[in-house]
């Protein structure tokens, strides 16, 4: 474990209760760490010396599958190195692992051909051991996540380590336009869905900034602190 990461480790295990993202975030900053990507669910994070990055989710469902995922297939050279994992305040989420760079789209296109080949299997042992890995989590993930999404084949999802070699990211998720749709036309099913100490900030994740104007996050959290109010009450 890198030095920056035991760091990091001790700074969370420290509180009483787990941080939240917004405490996390703003120390990787003041500790030199800086943003280098954004996705729908999260927020990268260099360490300027290394080859090493945090990822920071507000709330992410998904995420333990994500990290079934990198933990049972260490060592395969298609998985990204996870060095840690902690659980943050109210579903947030940190994942410590090796740096990956961007790969073009069309070569990330391949591989994601070449994961679900038959004769790319035949040929590289390895890749149908991470195949085969990725589909059994992806079956757990459909039976017990909520509006679990199909394999995610974006470009985005195919990045380099330090060596160029293909690694396969993030592939998991809930699929966003059904939840947050949920939470205004049908708030019952996300609070009966997800319990509220694990949706504390789901509507503070990056997607939402984003593309969900500040109106439409007010009623969907009234709608949903209605439908809590009416479980509680």
């Amino acid at each position: 474990m890198e030095d920056e990461t035991r760091r990091l480790l001790t700074w969370v295990d420290a509180h009483d209760a787990p941080p939240g993202h917004d405490e996390v975030e703003p120390w990787l900053l003041a500790q030199g760490w800086t943003l280098c990507g954004e996705g729908d669910w999260a927020h990268a994070y260099r360490f300027p010396t290394g080859r090493l990055a945090a990822r920071v989710s507000p709330f992410d469902p998904a995420c333990a599958f994500t990290v079934a995922l990198y933990r049972e297939g260490a060592g395969n050279r298609y998985l990204p190195r996870l060095d840690a994992h902690r659980c943050l305040d109210g579903g947030g989420q940190l994942m410590v692992m090796e740096l990956l760079d961007a790969m073009p789209a069309d070569e990330a296109q391949q591989w994601h051909r070449r994961l679900h080949d038959p004769a790319a299997h035949r040929a590289d042992p390895e890749l149908a051991a991470a195949a085969a890995l990725i589909d059994d989590v992806h079956r757990r993930a459909e039976a017990e996540l909520p509006w679990c999404g199909p394999l995610d084949d974006n470009p985005g999802n195919v990045m380099r380590d330090a060596a160029g070699r293909a690694k396969f990211v993030d592939l998991f998720y809930v699929q966003g336009l059904v939840l947050y749709d949920k939470a205004l036309t049908a708030p019952a099913e996300v609070v009966a869905a997800l319990p509220a100490g694990l949706r504390r900030h789901m509507f503070e994740i990056p997607a939402i900034g984003r593309e969900a104007g500040s109106d439409e996050v007010a009623r969907m959290r009234a709608a949903i602190a209605a439908a809590d109010d009416g479980t509680t009450g």
